[in-house]
């Protein structure tokens, strides 16, 4: 059951994420990148060991991801238009790899956990997440606010 409700959250937190950024790699996901490096820098206070080999591990993990989700979302997009006409065969082909993703960011997760566990200790591991969900928070309230300002 824990294990199920840690993957939920984590499936969600990752649909979440890239709305922040129209590209990967434009402008607005470069400061977005940044924005987060700074903020976890500082909630998870490694020493400057710690980071040496955190960020690379890191940085791979989101790549990885990164690589899923926009796979994800090309699948997505194929099927946006409800004019599309796919065959039944084709819809639960897509489907099943669009499920595939999720499982594979859910496994991509789990096993970098354990890499993070082997880098810093167990209350920086969870701080990360901590901070991690606190970032996305950050983030939301920052697009609201912005939203609410063009509106003026």
């Amino acid at each position: 059951m824990k294990k199920k409700f840690f993957l939920l959250i984590i499936a969600l937190w990752y649909l979440a994420l890239p709305g922040f950024s129209q590209e990967r790699g434009g402008p607005d996901f470069e400061k977005f990148k940044s924005q987060k490096i700074a903020f976890l820098s500082e909630k998870m206070n490694l020493s400057t060991k710690e980071a040496q080999e955190f960020w690379p591990v890191y940085n791979s993990f989101e790549k990885q991801r990164g690589e899923l989700q926009s796979y994800r979302r090309q699948l997505e997009q194929k099927t946006r238009d409800e004019k599309i006409n796919l065959s039944d065969q084709e819809i639960i082909k897509t489907t099943r790899d669009i499920a595939a993703t999720f499982r594979k960011e859910a496994d991509l997760s789990v096993d970098f956990n354990e890499k993070f566990l082997k880098i810093l200790p167990p209350q920086k591991v969870l701080q990360l997440y901590r901070a991690e969900n606190q970032f996305r928070a950050h983030m939301f309230d920052q697009y609201r606010k912005k939203r609410e300002e063009e509106k003026k």
